[in-house]
């Protein structure tokens, strides 16, 4: 009889193990969508800043010590050279950058993505040229509380529409 009576009172502490399993997967989705969420808005900030035409307002969004590789072998290191590249893009017609995601992870002040990125160049001789690629971003609470750019760095695809 203490034999069965050991499986009946197990049976709750089962039931209560499943519910805690799946409320942390539900939290961690949740958790998920947040960061997304979050990244998602500084990609907005980011495009806005870029599309503005103000480069000034794009390195705002780097913090001092951010390392950037535009994907040609070289390394930018601070907001004054990552300034000076996006004002070369800018100025030579280089607009309507979109970012869209593929993936994202948080880990307490860090967190990254992977997307892909688009822009378009000037139009020549009937045609708007089309550039894209793959980037990853990783991202840092500075020390004022705000989500900062600390590495960025892209690719350049012959496809860029895939």
């Amino acid at each position: 009889m203490k034999h069965s009576i050991n499986k009946i009172s197990i049976w709750p502490i089962l039931c209560m193990s499943l519910a805690l399993i799946v409320n942390s997967n539900s939290l961690h989705a949740d958790n998920s969508s947040d960061e997304r969420s979050l990244i998602e808005s500084l990609n907005l900030k980011w495009n806005e800043a870029f599309n503005s035409g103000k480069p000034e307002s794009v390195s705002e969004l780097y913090d001092q010590s951010a390392v950037l590789s535009p994907g040609n072998g070289e390394v930018l290191v601070g907001k004054t050279a990552i300034e000076s590249l996006f004002r070369s893009f800018i100025d030579n017609g280089i607009h309507n950058h979109t970012i869209e995601i593929i993936d994202t992870h948080y880990d307490g002040k860090t967190m990254y993505e992977v997307s892909k990125w688009s822009a378009q160049g000037l139009e020549e001789n009937g045609k708007k040229p089309v550039f894209g690629g793959i980037f990853v971003n990783i991202f840092h609470v500075d020390d004022n509380g705000e989500w900062k750019s600390h590495l960025h760095t892209w690719n350049l695809s012959n496809n860029p529409g895939d």
